[in-house]
């Protein structure tokens, strides 16, 4: 792939860079805000080389380009005149009318707004999950290998809880980053709610007051949503300031007026109602896997690959995560969304056993080796599943059935990482079966969805022609 032509025919087809006024980029895909909807030429850029699909999420129009993405999004950026990361607010003279306000376009805006905070906290919670695999496997819940009292040990728990605890920090910056706030007072603010002296308040269990308003006694450490609700509000206020500031007194002014107006609303308003709502998806979380047990990761299971192609996977890996690091593990989502990536494969590798032809083979290879290996789905899904939609029931069985027996059997996964053949070791934890029957699940996921695929087939004549 030529990523510099890629991108600059990317540019042209979406309308020029005077209709993108926000730009970014996940593992996969070119994430492009485009100003007029109408003027992006969607079927020629699914023709271009290098694009494997598309996606309308919300607000975004979303490139799926596979793991070149980043090329693609640095030669985009230099071509369009746009900082790497930054978002560029639509300017005030622009003529666009304002769209009406629906259930689905908001509902779209926060899925947009998760996945742009969650996805540059990934290579942190990989690596302390990983770090904390270690831990567990070398302790005594497994093989028993060191004490947990070792230094060894104690440094790799310090690592790993780590990742976890400072969520808010984490997010302070990705959350900055897409709302467009001033990322250094955003970690400011994070700090605040990390500061020991106030886990020494709220631990003391004493009413303490901000400015007279009674401040709800919470802690912040591994909270998500607080802070994605901070940097939201704390990018209006700034915006607020910056238009009765004058120039002259903004470098002292801004900072301590940010500040104190953001104190009142992060203590006692946004941060107790991200926490509120954390602790309430949380209990959702063990409530529906009380009542339906096992049927829940059966339903992720089968549902996670559709849920990849709307994007709304990408709100629920959030929930996990925060999950994960409230009680350490996850023992719905993530389950389900590890066997659903063993049926993925299985449908890749029929589809590799029954190409009539060179190009199908040639895809199906490369696409076989991106999800086994790199943990894409993206060319699996986009190229093969909704390419041949009659083998979609044959995937969600396989996923289904998966899902099934972990529910039954307990699993639980205790990181996240890629979606690749290893990601069954996500399953290792203190609970010591987990891994062994979680890595039964997956191959139950993969053997029922491989044998239905090749009965069924991805031609409807496939049959008649044998």
């Amino acid at each position: 792939m030529n990523y510099e032509k890629t991108a600059a025919s990317i540019l042209e087809l979406a309308g020029g860079k005077a209709n993108i006024s926000a730009v970014t980029h996940c593992v996969t895909r070119l994430r492009l805000t485009p100003k007029d909807r109408g003027l992006v030429d969607d079927e020629a850029i699914k023709k271009l080389d290098g694009v494997i699909g598309t996606k309308n999420v919300g607000t975004q129009y979303q490139v799926i380009i596979g793991q070149d993405v980043e090329y693609v999004y640095k030669n985009f950026c230099k071509q369009a005149g746009m900082e790497e990361t930054a978002i560029v607010e639509a300017s005030e003279n622009d003529e666009k009318p304002k769209e009406k306000m629906t259930i689905k376009k908001v509902v779209g805006s926060v899925v947009d707004a998760i996945g742009a905070c969650v996805t540059p906290m990934l290579p942190i919670i990989t690596a302390a999950a990983i770090i904390k695999l270690i831990a567990s496997l070398l302790g005594p819940s497994m093989l028993n290998v060191l004490p947990e009292t070792s230094e060894f040990m104690r440094l790799l728990a310090l690592v790993g809880d780590a990742g976890f605890y400072f969520f808010p920090v984490y997010v302070a910056y990705s959350g900055a980053k897409r709302f467009g706030a001033n990322i250094p007072m955003a970690l400011f603010i994070a700090g605040i709610l990390l500061h020991p002296s106030l886990i020494d308040i709220v631990n003391a269990g004493e009413a303490f007051h901000v400015y007279g308003i009674p401040m709800t006694l919470t802690t912040y450490s591994s909270n998500f949503i607080s802070m994605l609700l901070i940097t939201w509000a704390m990018s209006y206020v700034e915006k607020g300031l910056n238009k009765i500031i004058p120039n002259s007194l903004r470098a002292l002014l801004f900072p301590v007026l940010l500040i104190f107006i953001m104190l009142p609303i992060s203590l006692c308003v946004l941060g107790p109602l991200g926490a509120i709502i954390g602790k309430g998806i949380a209990d959702a979380i063990v409530a529906l896997h009380t009542v339906f047990g096992p049927i829940t990761i059966g339903i992720v299971g089968a549902l996670w690959p559709l849920l990849i192609v709307t994007g709304m996977h990408q709100a629920l890996i959030a929930i996990a995560l925060s999950y994960i690091a409230s009680v350490g593990f996850d023992n719905s989502i993530l389950v389900g969304a590890i066997v659903s990536n063993y049926a993925m494969m299985a449908i890749c590798l029929a589809f590799l056993l029954k190409a009539k032809n060179a190009e199908n083979r040639a895809y199906a290879s490369s696409a076989l080796v991106t999800l086994v290996i790199g943990g894409v789905s993206e060319p699996t899904l986009f190229g093969i599943i909704l390419r041949y939609k009659r083998i979609i029931p044959c995937m969600m069985a396989g996923g289904f059935v998966g899902g099934i027996y972990a529910g039954i059997m307990k699993v639980a996964v205790y990181f996240a990482g890629s979606g690749n053949v290893l990601s069954c070791l996500g399953f290792a934890g203190e609970y010591a079966p987990s891994l062994l029957h979680g890595i039964i699940a997956s191959a139950i996921a993969f053997v029922v969805t491989l044998v239905l695929s090749m009965v069924v087939g991805f031609e409807k004549n496939e049959k008649k022609t044998k």
